[in-house]
């Protein structure tokens, strides 16, 4: 099959302010989860629950979404003796930490609104918080453990009830140096190991039977304290419309057959941070939009800032990746989210050429670019035939 991005490229034209900023007292920490309702109007979710608020966003845009009310939850978080109504992470520990809300969806028949959210282990836990060496207050080298939760709400998001963990890791969320009171069980040994399964993206089929979450799988080198890889996995849940929420299955040795809970998974993409997928109606293609990871060099970060875009007719067989350039140089951010601009449809459907893309940082105000895929110039030198093929 021929590379999508050998004829065309992708463009970054103006950029503008969101109403998913720090004035509103929200500090959005990864990408922007989005969802258009039966009666037309799209949805978002800001911020997370260690700084500012969680709000709730409303428009018929991404370009006119205004701040309606902050978010209320019906339980803790923070300290393991009281977060998450005491439901446990499924490996059988205490569940702490924070809400991190990546990912929406709005039962069509109930009108009830569904998120799903990252949570860290070594984050915000009030003297509970721990990583893969021990007990900390900031996970050393970002080396805690990851885990997806699902809440609900009835009343459009004012207020949310924590429902349970759907996705983790298949190896435990904690270490043979450190067990957090899971009991008589083994934690992963020490060396090169895995954070769980989190830092994820939602797609959800317009008119298929399918949720996909991207969710990141971090391997981490404890003796170096560094990331020895960081790679992109997928798990489906099939849609429902009478206000219940089914469970994710992985993606495993090329079919979805594992749980979501301890299963085990394949990685469709290799060193790739942030995974979120859209699809073009025009070109009848899946696009794949993240971050680089450059593992094994000395810099200040793990994740390189810059943009890639991969190309799927599957979902699970990508190309090799496209670096987005404005003006000549490298184009990126943390967070990174190719996302419909027009006033109907859902925000992950591309319906011709130009499509908005939406950039943050951590906590910091996201930014809306205008983007469109374009042809790519022909050299006026170039043979007749290499000018159709680019046509």
């Amino acid at each position: 099959m021929q590379n999508f991005f050998e004829t065309h490229d992708i463009f970054i034209g103006e950029k503008s302010e969101t109403e998913f900023r720090q004035s509103n007292n929200t500090y959005q920490d990864g990408t922007t989860p989005l969802y258009r309702d039966v009666n037309g109007k799209l949805w978002g979710m800001s911020g997370h629950s260690h700084l500012g608020t969680m709000a709730m966003f409303c428009g018929s845009c991404v370009d006119d979404m205004k701040k309606l009310y902050d978010i209320e939850m019906n339980f803790c978080t923070g300290h393991a003796e009281y977060a998450f109504n005491g439901i446990r992470y499924p490996e059988g520990v205490a569940a702490r930490g924070s809400v991190w809300p990546f990912g929406l969806y709005i039962c069509p028949g109930t009108h009830r609104f569904f998120c799903l959210f990252h949570n860290e282990s070594g984050w915000c836990g009030r003297g509970t918080a721990y990583d893969s060496y021990g007990l900390c207050e900031t996970p050393k080298g970002d080396s805690d453990f990851r885990h997806v939760g699902l809440m609900h709400s009835n009343n459009e998001g004012k207020t949310w009830t924590f429902d349970r963990w759907v996705l983790t890791a298949e190896k435990p969320c904690f270490t043979q140096r450190y067990n957090p009171g899971a009991g008589q069980v083994h934690g992963q040994p020490y060396g090169v190991i895995s954070l769980g399964s989190g830092d994820f993206t939602l797609y959800v089929e317009p008119d298929g039977d399918f949720m996909y979450l991207f969710y990141n799988i971090i391997e981490f080198d404890m003796e170096r304290a560094d990331w020895n890889g960081c790679h992109v996995y997928v798990a489906r849940s099939r849609k429902r419309t009478d206000g219940f929420f089914g469970d994710f299955v992985k993606y495993y040795d090329k079919s979805f057959c594992e749980s979501g809970i301890m299963g085990r998974e394949t990685p469709i993409v290799r060193n790739a941070w942030h995974a979120r997928m859209a699809y073009s109606e025009k070109y009848h293609l899946y696009f794949l939009s993240s971050t680089r990871v450059t593992t094994g060099q000395k810099k200040s970060g793990f994740v390189d800032d810059v943009m890639d875009v991969r190309t799927s007719t599957d979902i699970v067989n990508w190309s090799e990746p496209y670096a987005v350039l404005e003006n000549g140089a490298p184009f990126g951010n943390h967070y990174l989210a190719m996302v419909s601009a027009k006033t109907e449809g859902q925000p992950n459907i591309l319906s011709d050429d130009d499509f908005a893309i939406l950039a943050n940082h951590n906590g910091t105000d996201v930014i809306r670019y205008l983007a469109a895929f374009v042809k790519k110039t022909v050299p006026a030198s170039s043979t007749g035939s290499e000018a159709d093929a680019a046509q």
